[in-house]
C-alpha cells in the first residue's frame, strides 16, 4: 500500500476506538428489555444513529452504521473499488430477493423490508437493470446468474437458487481481488473462501441428502481433501487458528445451530485483519475497520434480539464476537 493511505488508516483507526466496547457489552447484557435496554443503547456509539431513524428503531440505526462505514471507505481510500469485496454480498442478496419475488409477481415497493442498503447499488436500480437485462453493465456475471436463478425459481428449486447466489458472491470477490492485486485483499478473500467451504461441507455432512451437495470453491488455503468428514474439517479449521473453532463446529454438528460457528468465523476474519494491520501501509487496516463496525452491529443485534426473546446473558454471551473489542 502506498503512503497515500496514511490519512485513511489514521482516520479509521481513530474511529475504531469509538465503537462498541466490552464495558458497553456488559452493560447491555444486564439491561432489562424495553426502556432500560433502549437507555443503555443510547450510551454506546449507536446513540447518534438511533436519533436519525424513525421511531428510534435499533435495526435501522445499525444499518446506518454500516452504510456510513462503506461510504467513508469509498470516499477516503485510493483504489476504493477493491474494498467492494466487503459489500458486494449485499448487492447479491438484493438480486436474490428480486429473483425469488419474480414468481409471485411482487413489485419492488413490496420488497423494501427484504432489501439491504449496504451494497454499492440502490435496490431499485438493480431491479431496473434486471428488468432490462443489463445487470452485467454493473458487475460481470450478475445478469447471467440472475437469469439462471429466475429459471430455477420458476421450477421451484429454491435451494439451488441460494447455492447459485452463494457461488456468485465468492466468484465476485475473487474477481475483485484478482483485479486489485492487493496482497491483503487476496488473503482476506482466501479466508472467506475457507470459511465458506468448511461451513458448507459441515452442513452437508449434517443434513445429508436433504440439501444440494456443496461445491468446493478454489482459492482458499484449505484443500478439498481436508474436508472429508467432521474430524478432518475441524482439524483443517484448527490449522488456521488453534483452539478457536472446535467447540463451535462440534456444537453445530450436534444441534444444527450456526450462530456460535458464524461468530467464530467472523472473529477469525477480524484477527486476520488485525494481525496484518501492524503494517500501516497495508489495506488490512481499512478492512479491519469495516469488520469491526460489522462486528459491533452484529453484537448489538445479538444482544437486543436475545434479551427481547427472554434469553439470559449466559445464553447470549457465547454468540458475541469479542475479537479485538476495546475495553
Amino acid at each position: 500500500m502506498s503512503t497515500s493511505y496514511i490519512y485513511s488508516v489514521s482516520r479509521v483507526n481513530t474511529l475504531s476506538q469509538e465503537l462498541l466496547t466490552t464495558t458497553d457489552i456488559e452493560r447491555l447484557l444486564v439491561a432489562a428489555p424495553g426502556e432500560r435496554l433502549a437507555s443503555a443503547l443510547k450510551e454506546t456509539y449507536l446513540a447518534p444513529y438511533v436519533l436519525q431513524v424513525d421511531n428510534e428503531r435499533v435495526a435501522d440505526a445499525i444499518e446506518l452504521t454500516l452504510i456510513e462505514a462503506k461510504n467513508l471507505i469509498s470516499l477516503i481510500t485510493p483504489n476504493s473499488s477493491q474494498f467492494t469485496v466487503l459489500w458486494v454480498q449485499y448487492d447479491i442478496h438484493n438480486l436474490r430477493v428480486l429473483a425469488k419475488a419474480t414468481k409471485a409477481g411482487l413489485a419492488v415497493g413490496a420488497l423494501q423490508g427484504y432489501f439491504s442498503n449496504r451494497g454499492l447499488y440502490d435496490p431499485a436500480l438493480l431491479a431496473q437493470y434486471a428488468e432490462q437485462g443489463t445487470l452485467s453493465n454493473l458487475q460481470p456475471r450478475f445478469q447471467e446468474v440472475y437469469d439462471q436463478a429466475v429459471g430455477l425459481v420458476e421450477e421451484g428449486s429454491i435451494d439451488e437458487v441460494d447455492a447459485l447466489f452463494d457461488a456468485l458472491v465468492l466468484q465476485s470477490i475473487k474477481d475483485i481481488a484478482a483485479a486489485a492485486k492487493d496482497p491483503f485483499i487476496n488473503s482476506y478473500v482466501a479466508a472467506v473462501i475457507d470459511m465458506h467451504n468448511c461451513k458448507s461441507h459441515l452442513r452437508s455432512l449434517r443434513l445429508g441428502d436433504k440439501i444440494v451437495d456443496p461445491v468446493f470453491v478454489s482459492g482458499g488455503k484449505l484443500g478439498q481433501s481436508s474436508l472429508g468428514d467432521v474430524d478432518s474439517i475441524v482439524a483443517a479449521l484448527e490449522s488456521l487458528a488453534v483452539g478457536h473453532f472446535t467447540d463451535a463446529a462440534n456444537a453445530y454438528v450436534l444441534d444444527g445451530h450456526t450462530t456460535a460457528l458464524d461468530a467464530r468465523f467472523d472473529e477469525y476474519l477480524v484477527k486476520l485483519a488485525y494481525n496484518a494491520s501492524i503494517d500501516m501501509f497495508s489495506s488490512a487496516s481499512i478492512v479491519l475497520y469495516y469488520l469491526r463496525v460489522r462486528q459491533a452491529a452484529t453484537n448489538i443485534r445479538t444482544i437486543t434480539v436475545g434479551l427481547e426473546s427472554g434469553q439470559s446473558a449466559d445464553v447470549i454471551r457465547p454468540n458475541i464476537r469479542f475479537s479485538h473489542v476495546s475495553n
